[in-house]
């Protein structure tokens, strides 16, 4: 079978992009294809029409976000590689950050849907899950109608995929699509019990937040826990890694401003999949203080399969993948940072806890590694292209 992907890529910086690369990767390896292409996206024009060969994958940059006469390209491009099936995995503003933009790049699928080629696309959120006024993004009747309009043509594929069942009862209920299958989330790495850090007299504790920034992802309130939390243990660090949201540049040099001075902190920007691992190794657990969700977290994800305890807002995202997937963490009300210092003082001053926790969630992503990831797509994809 020759698969096409299309997808936001690395460099671009973003959850999704994360994905695409990881999953594509993982595709590649399983053996199962002909070919595998990806047909990426950039932010500057300058990159488009470049080619990559790496590790059993072609990439080809040949749309531009906001740019709505890439999506003309995009169509071109897919044609001219005769795949026998197209994956698109996709987000609401993959395409860029006005709504016609996305609109129309999000009308891809359907397009290709029509030109006859096997089609199924990954939606990593739903609007009636991620409302966008809550993600810092226009809200009204026009995004409102744009986005329900948006999942119509992207149901017209083959078959829709969704990381979380509480996605696809919903779209099965509002939509009555009836080609739309569960995919989980998963690792991007195998799961992998990393050690502990030491006991605090040798290592200080140590938080992590990672993340593609914007203001939903909750940093302002855990700046505030994480003062409080230095009162009670001056040693306590915290690690800010990740890279600005696209729909938000800047707003980590905003946020760094702000607490300028304060000891403690480690701000280590964008990290590569490798220097994620050393990063994860480094914390005492791992911190989700978001207002808002966009979708399953792979964040949640990493961290349990790399042993690493979770405190997390509880938001019903989160409640979601905890329950469909037997995940176990410390939750506490959003936007509240005294309630999250707190519970980061208790889940630090508890070892037993931490590693029970890990340890837990450890053995439930033995189930959940990119392998079954990968081997989920292809359970897919062959049953659309009528492959045995």
């Amino acid at each position: 079978m020759r698969l096409c992907i299309v997808s936001p890529f690395p460099p671009e910086i973003s959850g999704i992009g994360q994905y695409g690369w990881n999953v594509a990767h993982g595709l590649a390896r399983t053996g199962r294809f002909e070919a595998v292409t990806v047909l990426t996206g950039s932010r500057d024009h300058a990159d488009l029409n470049q080619v990559a060969q790496v590790d059993g994958l072609t990439t080809r940059c040949v749309w531009a976000r906001d740019d709505v006469p890439s999506v003309g390209r995009l169509t071109a491009a897919i044609r001219r590689e005769q795949p026998d099936l197209v994956w698109f995995n996709l987000g609401f503003t993959a395409f860029g950050s006005s709504r016609v933009t996305n609109f129309a790049g999000l009308a891809a699928p359907m397009l290709t849907r029509q030109t006859g080629l096997p089609t199924v696309v990954t939606l990593h959120e739903i609007f009636e899950a991620s409302p966008p006024r809550a993600l810092g993004a226009v809200n009204g009747r026009l995004t409102t109608w744009g986005a329900r309009a948006a999942t119509h043509l992207m149901l017209q594929a083959n078959a829709v995929c969704v990381t979380l069942q509480r996605y696809q009862q919903e779209l099965q209920r509002r939509y009555s699509a009836r080609n739309v299958w569960h995919v989980p989330h998963g690792a991007f790495a195998s799961p992998e019990f990393l050690p502990l850090p030491a006991a605090p007299m040798l290592t200080p504790p140590t938080l992590l937040i990672f993340a593609t920034f914007a203001p939903y992802k909750g940093l302002p309130i855990l700046l505030e826990a994480f003062e409080r939390l230095k009162q009670v243990d001056p040693t306590v660090e915290l690690i800010i890694a990740g890279s600005d949201h696209p729909r938000f540049p800047g707003y980590l040099a905003e946020m760094r401003a702000s607490v300028n001075g304060t000891r403690g902190l480690h701000w280590l920007g964008q990290q590569t999949e490798a220097q994620l691992r050393e990063v994860f190794a480094r914390a005492s657990l791992v911190v989700l203080p978001y207002t808002a969700t966009t979708g399953a977290s792979s964040v949640l994800h990493r961290a349990a399969a790399y042993g690493r305890p979770v405190v997390a807002s509880d938001l019903p995202d989160i409640r979601a993948v905890a329950d469909e997937e037997g995940l176990q963490m410390v939750y506490v009300p959003p936007a509240n940072p005294s309630a999250l210092a707190e519970a980061l003082t208790r889940l630090l001053a508890n070892p037993a806890e931490r590693l029970r926790l890990a340890q837990h969630n450890l053995q439930k992503m033995e189930t959940m590694s990119l392998d079954h990831t990968c081997a989920r797509y292809v359970e897919v994809f062959e049953r659309v292209v009528g492959f045995k």
